[in-house]
């Protein structure tokens, strides 16, 4: 059999589709964790070490991860920048990171697959977390001040749903989006309960390159499993 052209292969497209398994894969893990922080910051913190077990998992495969991700890190800077820019001190959750060979430019061979993460589902006091889901996550890949997937095709969400239906909260999440002038997120299949769901976007950015950015929505459904803090 003809080995593949390598100018062919999509780099990209292959890292995107291992880092969006072993999320999954990660986020199935922690649907089945009991007795939950209700804290983003912690929930944060457990699927880091979910994320190694999932890569052990699809490693075995041959799916997995050559590196674990960066946690809570700034962002790198960008080959477009000549100087420091504001986006470098923005720290997105989780960053996957690796080096494509293809890239002509070393300067540019370095790529970044950023995943932000909210909670969803009812408000806690002032802090309303659908509204939050827009507007302190899908905007940060879209204001240039946060950069989030800066020279990248694409990024993902990772949703942890706390309480209320999933189907109301993509409404109120989608309302909010629409008043921010964004598509609207679609479901990709059928809610899973308990489980792990598929949404997409995509999105076009004025400001930041590639201006077509396609946004992946993971959301796990935590109901039974937070603690009530």
């Amino acid at each position: 059999m003809a080995r593949p052209c390598l100018s062919k292969l999509d780099t990209w497209g292959n890292y995107e589709h291992r880092v969006m398994d072993v999320c999954a894969v990660a986020l199935n893990l922690l649907c089945r964790e009991d007795g939950l922080s209700s804290e983003e910051v912690d929930i944060n913190r457990k699927l880091y070490f979910l994320i190694h077990r999932a890569r052990k998992v699809l490693h075995a495969k041959n799916m997995g991860l050559p590196s674990p991700p960066f946690f809570d890190a700034n962002n790198c800077p960008d080959a477009d920048d000549e100087e420091r820019a504001t986006r470098e001190g923005t720290r997105p959750d989780l960053t996957f990171a690796f080096y494509d060979d293809q890239e002509a430019d070393p300067d540019r061979s370095a790529k970044f697959f950023v995943v932000e993460c909210k909670r969803l589902g009812l408000p806690s006091g002032s802090w309303v977390f659908n509204k939050n889901y827009i507007r302190q996550g899908v905007n940060r890949f879209i204001k240039p001040e946060c950069g989030y997937g800066k020279s990248a095709k694409s990024g993902a969400m990772i949703g942890y749903i706390q309480s209320m239906r999933p189907p109301d909260i993509l409404a109120e999440v989608n309302k909010e989006g629409e008043q921010n002038e964004l598509p609207m997120i679609g479901l990709s299949g059928t809610w899973s309960e308990d489980g792990v769901s598929h949404l997409e976007q995509s999105l076009t950015r004025s400001q930041i390159l590639p201006k077509s950015f396609h946004l992946h929505h993971i959301w796990a459904d935590l109901r039974r499993r937070t603690a009530r803090n």
